[in-house]
């Protein structure tokens, strides 16, 4: 009897080192979670269903050529269903960073980058469904399975607090150093720092036309102390997830290139860039192989009304590069934030208007290392006049292959003007582009009694109730 005790003893006292499965681990380092974070997200949310057949044809920067049917706002519930997801079992992953990082000997560079990112994918959900859960979201280990949802101006009013307080953790001791495997910024602290910073000034800059005091105290404080919140200054400072050249993780939009040829220019976006001898012309499209002129497809366009050799396609550096980039922000974006700011008589530390205004269309021809800008910054309509509608117009130029970002700019300040697609089966009920993404059926059937009231008011599945930034009138 003692030496069967003994033996079970042994055999048993190792039991869990001995059941864990080393290539299924239960917890992964930080930064692990972190680039898988990134890429994931990306992977998913930039690619021909997070971005291609949607924002960025809404938004008219391309158009569909081919199963146009996104195009024309006839959406897949996969598809959304899929968006919904993503995002929430990414932040899921970050909370847990967060949780981790916390507490006694946690890391508070990985805390803030965790902070940042989630501020950022909360900002672009918001931003595509409306009111969404917030407060009580990524709680399941909580025993929160039905979370309540938030309104869009809390969501927006959080997310400027939690990138404060993101921004406040972030340090350069040697202690705290996250090393070159940070995908993004390098392990660069400073870099995130700047995004951070950044971000938040897109979030009260997209809320400036409902709730501009609030809008305006975040603008003024992080440039009022550019020592205290430091944001992009160059494009070195571009929040740019690079690809690698080969294999899994090539750039979702060369990845779509592969067997599909589903996507032109868009009329509305070609037509800008050559009314106004845009250098980036030839950068963001090809000629047509027809006759080798420029030319884009309406978004949205009925069947038989052009033909394929005469559209032309996405620019070489954007769908042909293995090792492309996805953009996640740019400084152009923040030049062009300021120059606003400037516009409405805020303080933006001694910058006017016309200045960050030219310095982001600067910045915007010096991402793809274009001479000209001489010359086109003399351009009619591009040559500084004090309208707001040209920093939005070059805004919305700068923001090509960010098809999220460019769609809720139009939604936020009608530049350019947009109108409803031809081939929409909803056509002569708006005219708008949708307002929103239609919200997941998976939450119509599993949190039905959360989601119902958010249902009141939207028409066609997109139209309808207006994000809470959207302060357009006259739109349907």
């Amino acid at each position: 009897m003692i030496g069967l005790t003994a033996f079970v003893v042994s055999c048993t006292e190792d039991f869990e080192q001995i059941n864990t499965d080393p290539n299924n681990p239960v917890e992964a380092p930080s930064i692990n979670i972190l680039a898988n974070v990134i890429r994931f997200y990306n992977q998913n949310n930039s690619n021909a269903w997070g971005d291609m057949n949607e924002p960025s044809s809404w938004a008219n920067h391309l158009g569909k050529i081919q199963y146009i049917d996104e195009a024309r706002y006839q959406f897949r519930g996969g598809v959304v269903n899929t968006r919904w997801s993503v995002a929430y079992n990414n932040i899921n992953d970050l909370e847990k960073i967060i949780a981790r990082e916390s507490g006694e000997g946690g890391n508070p560079n990985y805390k803030a980058i965790a902070m940042t990112l989630r501020a950022w994918i909360y900002q672009q959900t918001t931003d595509r469904f409306g009111d969404i859960p917030y407060s009580e979201a990524a709680k399941g280990d909580q025993g929160v399975t039905n979370p309540a949802y938030d309104t869009q101006e809390s969501i927006y009013n959080d997310l400027l607090a939690q990138l404060k307080e993101a921004n406040s953790l972030y340090t350069a001791a040697p202690a705290y150093s996250i090393g070159t495997s940070d995908v993004l910024f390098g392990g660069s602290m400073m870099g995130w720092k700047k995004f951070a910073n950044s971000l938040r000034l897109r979030i009260a800059t997209r809320m400036s036309g409902v709730a501009p005091n609030v809008a305006r105290t975040h603008i003024e404080e992080i440039l009022g102390a550019p020592a205290t919140y430091p944001i992009m200054e160059s494009n070195a400072d571009n929040a740019y997830l690079r690809w690698e050249p080969t294999g899994t993780f090539r750039d979702p939009w060369n990845v779509d290139s592969d067997n599909r040829d589903d996507h032109g220019m868009c009329k509305t976006l070609i037509d800008i860039l050559v009314d106004h001898n845009d250098p980036r012309l030839p950068v963001y499209a090809k000629p047509a192989s027809s006759d080798g002129e420029y030319r884009g497809v309406v978004s949205g366009a009925i069947d038989g009304t052009f033909a394929l050799a005469d559209i032309s396609r996405i620019g070489v550096i954007f769908r042909d590069v293995p090792n492309g980039f996805t953009p996640i922000m740019r400084y152009a974006e923040v030049e062009f934030m300021i120059a606003e700011a400037a516009l409405k008589g805020w303080n933006t530390g001694g910058v006017t208007a016309q200045q960050a205004y030219e310095a982001g269309v600067e910045a915007s021809l010096d991402e793809y290392d274009l001479d000209g800008f001489d010359d086109y910054i003399q351009e009619p309509g591009v040559a500084w006049t004090g309208d707001m509608d040209q920093i939005h117009l070059q805004k919305w130029l700068a923001l090509f292959k960010n098809g999220n970002e460019a769609w809720a700019e139009t939604r936020r300040t009608d530049v350019p003007l947009l109108e409803h697609a031809p081939g929409s089966p909803y056509l002569g009920q708006h005219n708008r582009p949708p307002f929103r993404y239609p919200y997941p059926v998976d939450e119509i059937n599993l949190n039905s009694a959360n989601i119902n009231p958010k249902l009141q008011g939207i028409v066609n599945h997109m139209w309808g109730n207006q994000m809470w930034w959207d302060t357009r009138t006259g739109v349907n």
